[in-house]
Parts: structure tokens; C-alpha cells; sequence
């Protein structure tokens, strides 16, 4: 838990955790963190039909799959206006000294649909399929959060509240107490007391990386509010045709309150079933891309997802970037399912890319070969984080 202070226009957030967690890791420290966010967006009542069990489930993910379903403005009932504080429960990972990067970079991380931040920071062999423990091993602080509905942030309304303008919203903020010092403040007075995040430098550079869901959101962030970042990279998204054309019975969809298992959500809430995170999530030879392991351990960190996040999420795509001036990176798993309809080879489109941030400082497209959406659930996670690293390493980040 944490009290708010407001003064003019700062925010002031006192912590006081409720889960005490800091977790000393192989190449640096972890704490868990709980912040009453205060956040306000343009959001709207869309025309999209309730889902209170598993047959409603299935018939949502036929409707919003038909050819005729309007995924726009054409399909908003009326706007309005939503303003809340709402928790978000947030991972702060540092390096320790030995490993801290020369630059002092903070990357913000978010993640996609389906999943919660637990995506980026793999239990199962986390020395292979963690990108958290990697990027400390580079020696790059960054910070996991789950995103609004989604793991242990707080789960409102899944039709009129978790849209996408206001999860937009949601990571600028983030990034703001980035930026200004406010978050690690944050994280040093956060219980349990604990010298790594004492006294934390204010970092010197902060880049965004998201994932799938999480790239919409940061794409759109980068295209919006350009001179918040200092670059980023674009995982498990490209904006073209092909996006989610495979279409969301490939989800394989149930109702997350009676799912199995079942989750604490109220109407309005899907979660795929164990074909749809096979479906979605990987990719590539099944002999040598992932293993059983993997897929499982994939299913066992699910997460149910608001029907309403699909109904917005046009307002993120294609959006122009003018204002972004730094690099980004666009990684592709070379067999992405559900971004390129099973292959990502040769559907980037750098004519594309470079119209749409004019004036970023560089563009690149990487691709993972034998690689499903889920890059970190893959036997050769390791091999993308380096290619990761290196953008970074060679943009000065």
C-alpha cells in the first residue's frame, strides 16, 4: 500500500509495500512494488457483447474474428472519459556494481496479451529464458509491470475501463517517475528497507521494450510522446496486413471465471485454453524450437485478458511518429503466428517504417529464426537477448 501526495503538479507517493519482496539475484536485486497510479484518458462504451461463461466466450471470439466486425471508430457507442487511481504492481530489477552499465539505462517493459510480467522474467531455467536475469547480466536496470486487468494490478471493468488509450496512459506515467526520479524515490522508500535501492541514481537514459500487446502500447508511446525515450525495441509486432489476421478463435478462448483454473475476474474477462498458448505463443520446428517444458510452463503463467483491450486497440496502430528522434529496433520471430500468419520473412517493410518515424534516428529489423511469438519460451532466447543487447550497446544505450 502507499499514500498520494499531491503538491501543484507533483506527485508524491509515499510506499509502504504490502509484499515485502526484494530478491537478490545472480548479477543483481529485484523488489516488488505497488503504485497507486493516478491516471486519466479519452476511453468509450463500444458495441461488443458481454462474456459471463465459456459458450459467450467462444461466440465473442467468432464476432470478433468475422469479416464484418468493425475494429474502429465505427464501432463506438459513445466517448467518455475514465480518471482513476489505480494499483499497478511493478518489478524494479537493478544490476549490482559489478555489473552496472556505463550508461545507467533504464528499460520499461511490457508485456502482451494473455500473459502478465512474469513473461520477461522466466523461473523456469532463468538463466536461458530470463530477460530480466539478462539484462541484469548486461548490466541494464529495467522494470516489469503488469499491465491494467492483468496479474496483481488491479482488475476493473473489463468493457469500459481497460482500454487502450488509458493503458497508454499508464506507461507514460511510468515512464515520467522514470524520468524525473520519482520511481526509484519510489522503490527506496518501498518496505522492506534495503541498501541496493538506497539512494539510487536517477538513470541516465530510459528505452521501452514491449512485447505482442505490449508493442502496440509502445509503439504507441514512441510515435506519441517521442521525446520520452531514448529508444526501443519492438518485439512480436509489425504493422501490416498479416496483423492478427489469423483471428481470435486461434486463442481458443474461456471464460476466466470458471476457466481451468479459474480466475478472480468478473464479466468480460477470456483466457485462452492450452491449444490457444500453443496456438499464439510458439512457433518453429516443435523438435527443436521449444520444448515440452517450455509450453508448459507457458500455459502455467497464463493470465485472463479484458475483451475491451481488443476493442480499442486500433487507436494504437499505425500511428506517425515525427516527434520520435532516437532507434528502435523491430525483433521478429521468424515463425510469429499470430503477427505475420506463420512467417515473418521479408514482410518488413522499411519504405513503411521509415514513413512512419521520419526522423528516428535509426531502424532496424532483426529476425529470431526458428522462433514463435513468445521469444523468451524458445530454446535460442538467449542468442535474441544478444541481438537485443547489441542494438542497445550500439546506440549508446
Amino acid at each position: 500500500m502507499a499514500s498520494l501526495l499531491i503538491v501543484g503538479a507533483l506527485i508524491i507517493i509515499r510506499a509502504v509495500s504490502a509484499t515485502p519482496t526484494v530478491s537478490h539475484r545472480t548479477h543483481g536485486y529485484c523488489k516488488q512494488l505497488d503504485i497507486p497510479l493516478p491516471v486519466t484518458a479519452e476511453t468509450a462504451v463500444y458495441d461488443i457483447p458481454r462474456v459471463d461463461n465459456d459458450i459467450e466466450a467462444a461466440a465473442w471470439a467468432i464476432y470478433d474474428a468475422t469479416r464484418t466486425t468493425a475494429h474502429g471508430p465505427q464501432n463506438i457507442i459513445k466517448n467518455t472519459t475514465t480518471s482513476g487511481t489505480f494499483n499497478i504492481h511493478a518489478q524494479l530489477c537493478i544490476p549490482n556494481g559489478a555489473q552496472k552499465h556505463k550508461n545507467n539505462t533504464l528499460q520499461i517493459a511490457t508485456h502482451g496479451v494473455h500473459y502478465d510480467s512474469r513473461y520477461w522474467d522466466s523461473t523456469y531455467r532463468p538463466e536461458k529464458h530470463s530477460y530480466v536475469e539478462a539484462s541484469l547480466k548486461a548490466g541494464y536496470s529495467i522494470l516489469t509491470y503488469d499491465r491494467l486487468g492483468v496479474g496483481e494490478s488491479d482488475h476493473p471493468d473489463a468493457y469500459d475501463v481497460v482500454q487502450a488509450p488509458l493503458e497508454l496512459e499508464i506507461l507514460r506515467q511510468l515512464t515520467l517517475m522514470a524520468r524525473n526520479g520519482t520511481l526509484y524515490d519510489f522503490a527506496s522508500h518501498a518496505a522492506p528497507s534495503d541498501a541496493a535501492f538506497s539512494q539510487l541514481e536517477v538513470p541516465h537514459k530510459v528505452v521501452h521494450i514491449g512485447h505482442s500487446f505490449g508493442s502496440f502500447l509502445t509503439s504507441a508511446f514512441i510515435a506519441r510522446y517521442g521525446p520520452l525515450t531514448d529508444g526501443a525495441i519492438i518485439t512480436g509486432y509489425l504493422f501490416t496486413d498479416q496483423l492478427a489476421s489469423a483471428g481470435s478463435t486461434s486463442f481458443s478462448v474461456e471464460y476466466a471465471a470458471t476457466g481451468s483454473p479459474p480466475f478472480n475476474r468478473s464479466s468480460g474477462y477470456v483466457v485462452c485454453q492450452r491449444d490457444g498458448i500453443q496456438n499464439i505463443f510458439f512457433g518453429g520446428n516443435p523438435k527443436t524450437a521449444f520444448t515440452p517444458e517450455l509450453l508448459n510452463y507457458g500455459i502455467s503463467i497464463k493470465q485472463p485478458v479484458p475483451i475491451g483491450e481488443f476493442a480499442s486497440a486500433f487507436s494504437l496502430l499505425g500511428n506517425p511518429g515525427p516527434s520520435f528522434k532516437a532507434p528502435v529496433q523491430f525483433f521478429l520471430p521468424e515463425f510469429d503466428f499470430y503477427i505475420c500468419r506463420g512467417d515473418c520473412r521479408g514482410l518488413a517493410n522499411m519504405t513503411a517504417l521509415n514513413e512512419t518515424y521520419p526522423h528516428a534516428t535509426a531502424i532496424e529489423v532483426a529476425l529470431q529464426p526458428n522462433t514463435g511469438h513468445a521469444l523468451p519460451l524458445h530454446n535460442n532466447a538467449t542468442a535474441g537477448f544478444n541481438v537485443m543487447f547489441d542494438f542497445f550497446a550500439r546506440h549508446g544505450l
